[in-house]
């Protein structure tokens, strides 16, 4: 299957949920795995067929460094526990769109460039907006059920650490010290994330991404 059908797949089964809120579709996966890419090709997708899409990530709602780094900058236990702002991502995002809701939502709580919180403006979503969301640690145990259409993106930790690393590097300084905050922090944590949620066994569909032209599902 080549990666555009595969991606016309997966939208033609999110388009067959039927649901009386708008679908929060969740893309989870190892950090570099490929998720933010695959998101973002769903997202064009559903707006090729005319639909309503808002695409968003859970990494707009980081918490600000006093708290993301306390356990150190290089701490894979401070990725995975302290990242991310949970609470702000499920009350300000995912629960308003969701069974019951008021459908007013908010796509962000924390502006990384500034470390400060933000408030935007508060939106009102349609009924039948579909809401692409992606994020290393999207199904945790107290987050899965607040997502409509899972899907995870399964790939090989090395080829993962390679790509992240090259994507990395200058922000990192160099391919190197990239590549190792990738197998001290970034790694050690998305293993945390597979051994005790098993995203992979909790999701709709999972992707294998390791040969980025021809994925398949598993």
């Amino acid at each position: 299957m080549s990666r555009s059908e595969l991606i016309s797949d997966i939208v033609d089964k999110i388009l067959c949920l039927k649901r009386t809120h708008p679908i929060r579709v969740g893309v989870s996966g190892i950090t570099s795995s490929g998720k933010t890419t695959l998101a973002n090709e769903i997202t064009e997708e559903l707006r090729r067929r005319n639909r309503d899409v808002i695409r968003t990530s859970i990494d707009n709602f980081h918490n600000p460094k006093v708290i993301r780094y306390r356990q150190g900058r290089e701490s894979a236990m401070g990725y995975y526990e302290d990242a991310h702002d949970y609470d702000a991502f499920k009350q300000k995002l995912l629960i308003p769109l969701g069974p019951g809701g008021n459908l007013q939502y908010q796509i962000e709580s924390l502006d990384l460039g500034t470390d400060e919180y933000v408030n935007p403006e508060i939106q009102t979503a349609n009924i039948d907006t579909v809401f692409v969301i992606d994020g290393t640690f999207l199904f945790k145990t107290d987050l899965i059920d607040l997502f409509d259409f899972k899907i995870f993106v399964e790939t090989d930790f090395e080829l993962a650490r390679k790509r992240g690393a090259i994507r990395e590097e200058m922000a990192l300084g160099g391919y190197k010290k990239a590549e190792e905050m990738f197998l001290k922090r970034y790694h050690v944590a998305s293993k945390l994330y597979l051994e005790q949620h098993a995203p992979q066994l909790n999701a709709d569909i999972v992707i294998n991404n390791d040969n980025f032209d021809n994925p398949f599902i598993v």
